[in-house]
């Protein structure tokens, strides 16, 4: 997956979790900032997890906190 793509899979996400309209989500807001407190934001992990099929440390979002770094990173960008 690619930056962009991993980026509106993120958006979808949190505006799930958050109930927030898709539109509306901040890609450079701070996760706790869009509503994820960090058992969101960790089960958020796991969902990345198993949409690349791989194992994650369950801080990144917090090592990249916004959906913009967290995707780049994902993507192989760096933050």
């Amino acid at each position: 997956m690619n930056a962009s793509e991993l980026q509106t899979w993120l958006v979808a996400k949190v505006a799930e979790e958050t109930g927030a309209a898709p539109d509306n989500i901040d890609i450079n807001a701070p996760f706790a900032r869009l509503g994820l407190d960090s058992t969101s934001a960790v089960a958020l992990t796991g969902e990345i997890e198993e949409l690349l099929a791989t194992d994650l440390d369950p801080t990144l979002v917090f090592e990249f906190p916004t959906i913009a770094k967290l995707s780049a990173h994902l993507a192989g960008h760096g933050a």
